[in-house]
């Protein structure tokens, strides 16, 4: 048996960035992984005029709020894409995705821009902002080297015997 990882972070139509990074992540994480993806039944494909998993049926916010949370809760481990702040967007639903996996055990891996402390205010805060920091048990600000890590942490967590398969 794998981990089961989600990949956490927004999606943006207009910044491919936003698919590109799940799909390196599923990538390199898919022989040592279960993946599992946001953008399951929100992904509008433009050459056959269908939303991937639902065909004709556009997925509705209750839809979207449901999935990504049943993906969270089912994670052992969340990678989590914070870099669109440093944009400016929001990114509510990917904030709300770690609060909800604070609730449980997971392993919670950050990416972070270097140069977003999270707030305007940077003379109370000049570092990450504390509940980013304190809720992720790593933050990066290079996204593949977030999946390294999250690949290599994968390949040793396997050893340990609620991995292993039959158990």
């Amino acid at each position: 048996m794998k981990p089961t990882v989600y990949l956490a972070g927004s999606i943006r139509d207009t910044i491919p960035e936003d698919t590109a990074r799940r799909e390196r992540a599923i990538d390199r994480l898919g022989s040592v992984a279960q993946i599992l993806s946001p953008l399951a039944g929100k992904t509008f494909d433009t050459r056959t005029g269908l939303w991937r998993l639902y065909g004709s049926v556009k997925p509705d916010a209750k839809y979207i709020v449901h999935a990504d949370f049943w993906c969270v809760d089912r994670a052992d481990i969340l990678l989590v894409d914070f870099r669109s702040l440093q944009d400016g967007y929001p990114s509510i639903g990917t904030l709300m995705e770690l609060g909800r996996s604070t609730n449980r055990s997971c392993l919670r891996v950050g990416v972070v821009s270097e140069l977003y402390t999270g707030h305007d205010n940077a003379q109370h805060f000049t570092e990450l902002h504390p509940f980013l920091s304190q809720n992720c048990a790593k933050v990066f600000n290079i996204m593949d080297q977030a999946i390294e890590f999250v690949y290599c942490y994968c390949q040793s967590v396997t050893t340990h015997p609620r991995y292993k398969k039959g158990t």
